[in-house]
């Protein structure tokens, strides 16, 4: 390239606003552009490493916090296809953040043919706001997803997170085999609490009962309130077994006392059903016979 071409190429790198290097076949900088000085600058970089001539491109990347080790390996392979010709172009996003804040940059590679062979072009885009923008639009999705997938009062799950967790559950049980246990749970006498001492306590009743099955289950079973007073649980078992532990865990008859003293009972009427792989019938089947048997079960003790 000539002086009078050289000082042309200078002048439309300094007009762009992104950092911009100029590598040749050996990786060697041969030029850069205003903005990567001013960030060189901002860095405290000595003369040398401002104008980073002839300097390792990936050594300069770091010595002006563009880019450490983990950079230079995710890049070079795609740099050095694109100085060999094998590609036309190159392009990575990365994070790139620095100790009082985060950033991210998109490095465009770009082939650049001149007389002395095949340089690259490599362009570097701040792309923090729009990666921050991203990050907080996935957080907030996931925060509307979990909302609408839970029980506002208790925090377990609700009925439609039920189902779709519960048809995973299913195929898993179907493919893998292993034991899937419904337990259907539904609070005896519920209404007279309300009734003598007011919903803000049947709440807490509930809230009570959300965290007793949290304390008697793992993190991995799915427990979920379906109904003013009913709950759900699926439970994943190695043997059939593994069920009578939790049977015998759990209690059917807990004492509370109301805030001005009072006390009372809260039942609990329970009813399993275990998935058969032989037999036919879903996931909904598989809960309406535990719920047949937690009503069983709760007409039994009020006779």
């Amino acid at each position: 390239m000539g002086d009078t071409a050289r000082r042309q190429f200078n002048t439309i790198l300094n007009a762009i606003p992104d950092i911009m290097v100029l590598v040749n076949r050996e990786l060697r900088v041969q030029a850069v552009n205003a903005a990567y000085k001013h960030l060189a600058r901002e860095n405290h970089a000595d003369d040398d490493a401002v104008r980073a001539l002839e300097m390792h491109y990936f050594e300069a990347c770091k010595g002006v916090g563009l880019g450490d080790e983990k950079y230079a390996l995710d890049v070079e392979g795609g740099l050095r296809e694109v100085l060999s010709g094998e590609r036309e172009a190159y392009e990575m996003e990365y994070p790139c953040h620095l100790p009082s804040e985060p950033r991210w940059y998109l490095v465009r590679i770009t082939g650049v043919p001149g007389e002395d062979g095949m340089s690259a072009l490599c362009t570097h885009v701040n792309i923090t706001r729009r990666k921050q923008a991203e990050i907080e639009l996935a957080r907030e999705t996931r925060k509307l997803r979990e909302e609408s997938l839970t029980d506002p009062l208790t925090g377990l799950r609700n009925r439609r997170a039920l189902e779709l967790l519960g048809r995973q559950y299913w195929a898993n049980a179907q493919r893998r085999g292993g034991v899937l246990a419904v337990i259907y749970l539904d609070l005896d006498d519920f209404k007279p609490i309300n009734d003598n001492f007011g919903h803000q306590e049947g709440d807490r009743v509930l809230c009570f009962v959300a965290d007793y099955l949290r304390e008697t289950f793992r993190e991995s079973d799915v427990i979920a309130r379906v109904g003013g007073d009913e709950f759900v649980v699926l439970a994943w078992m190695a043997k059939e077994e593994d069920l009578d532990t939790i049977k015998q865990r759990l209690k059917s008859e807990h004492r509370m006392t109301s805030p001005h003293g009072d006390v009372y009972r809260v039942g609990i009427s329970l009813g399993y059903a275990v998935h058969d792989p032989k037999s036919e019938g879903d996931l909904l089947t598989l809960i309406e016979r535990a719920d047949t048997a937690m009503y069983k079960q709760k007409k039994g003790r009020k006779a």
